[in-house]
């Protein structure tokens, strides 16, 4: 699993499966740090695969700071976080290899080209199994016990078809095609085949997760936020698990490349940081006020619906193969109150009762009228009333829609 001593990790872009990779850049080690050298093709097409920092420029590139392992923060985007991490280690560990003896550009190398956006890392070290199981109430099962620390006959499963996954819910992916029929393959999904994620319930979510995040969907595309396609998956008992089309596979065979609001900027998720950040970040990265005002309508929707499980790996940016920046849909919609009740990012510094005047105060600063805002929040709040009967259609359970209907009622009377 580790790379020869002096080996270069050579990075791609793969766009499209029928065509040929795109060479990025090179990248070494050296005290601790990662050092990048951006491909001759690259810096002749000005092509800025880093959207803020590391401009594609002749020379070395240190990593600013070892603060993600010493990785520019574009690639460290990569690697597998929460659930994908715990898999990773998982998988090497029966393989007899230390996880964390491996250099951050071994780590690279395993995740090869099996990673989200159109990143491809060679040489890959990816190891290989086969998938023997596709039951998604198995697979449910398994995720659970591998939560509680068990190993489980379905590891390997879960591993192989978590991918690069990042957050701390259970998720594996999977291909549908148009009839909606399940597949799984190695790598990217099979050919006709669209490229989808299905979550699981993790060890301190409610029972009905998946409804929730479902009837959260609903609500975000009511309040006119910008989301990937969804569906409740049926469970053979009990509350259905919540699947989402990939955004960076926008059609079977391509890809898009994909950096989240932490990897663009280099802010740690776990640290607090503000959404006049995202605002600024999204109009350096996107140059369309459209973007922009998406983003503002995220941030009322999240506080609203009381979702302060808003950190900087929760938004994310999208580069199509001529190099443009788009801001990405909104994902990872639900209830969560949030770190000792804040939001992870701040409006105007407030983080835990953010007002109708400290959203305007940011507002304003980034250029939005008056009247874009009004209209925002009114469509925002209209869909977040109707909350009720959009958990009830999507199954949530009375005990769920009464305690998220509270912390709404909550919210609203700061606006």
């Amino acid at each position: 699993m580790k790379l020869s001593p002096g080996t270069p990790l050579t990075v791609a872009l793969a766009f499209d499966a029928s065509q040929g990779r795109l060479p990025v850049a090179r990248v070494a080690f050296a005290d601790r740090k990662a050092q990048l050298e951006w491909a001759t093709e690259t810096i002749a097409a000005r092509l800025a695969v880093s959207p803020i920092l590391y401009p594609p420029e002749r020379g070395l590139q240190a990593a600013r700071s070892r603060e993600f392992d010493g990785l520019h923060g574009f690639l460290a985007d990569s690697l597998p976080e929460g659930w994908g991490h715990l898999l990773m280690r998982r998988k090497l560990s029966k393989i007899g290899v230390n996880l964390d003896a491996l250099t951050p550009l071994d780590r690279l190398a395993l995740v090869g080209d099996q990673g989200r956006g159109a990143l491809i890392f060679e040489p890959a070290t990816t190891p290989a199994d086969d998938v023997q199981s596709l039951d998604l109430d198995e697979l449910a099962a398994a995720a659970v016990e591998i939560l509680k620390g068990e190993e489980d006959a379905l590891a390997d499963t879960l591993a192989n078809l978590a991918g690069a996954s990042g957050g701390a819910r259970p998720k594996i992916h999977v291909g549908f095609d148009a009839s909606g029929a399940i597949s799984v393959s190695e790598g990217e999904t099979a050919p006709g085949h669209e490229a989808w994620i299905v979550k699981f319930r993790a060890n301190d979510d409610p029972i009905d997760i998946g409804p929730i995040e479902t009837a959260y969907a609903a609500m975000a595309l009511a309040a006119g936020l910008d989301l990937s396609p969804h569906r409740l998956l049926p469970a053979k008992s009990g509350p259905g698990y919540f699947a989402t089309r990939r955004f960076d596979r926008p059609a079977p065979g391509l890809r898009l490349h994909m950096v989240s609001l932490s990897g663009a900027i280099e802010a740690r998720p776990s640290l607090p940081s503000s959404y006049d950040v995202f605002l600024r970040a999204t109009q350096a990265i996107t140059r369309h006020a459209a973007d922009v005002s998406a983003a503002f309508r995220r941030m009322i929707f999240n506080v609203l619906a009381s979702n302060r499980d808003d950190h900087t790996r929760q938004h994310s940016f999208l580069m199509s193969p001529a190099g443009e920046w788009r801001l990405a849909p909104a994902y990872d919609l639900t209830f969560s109150p949030g770190p000792g009740g804040e939001h992870y990012l701040d409006i105007e510094g407030e983080g835990r009762r953010p007002t109708g005047d400290h959203v305007r105060a940011l507002g304003r600063r980034h250029g939005l009228s008056e009247r874009l805002m009004a209209e925002v929040v009114e469509a925002v709040r209209a869909a977040v009333a109707d909350w009720p009967a959009i958990a009830e259609t999507a199954g949530v359970t009375a005990a769920s829609r009464n305690m998220i209907s509270a912390a709404h009622e909550s919210v609203r009377g700061y606006f």
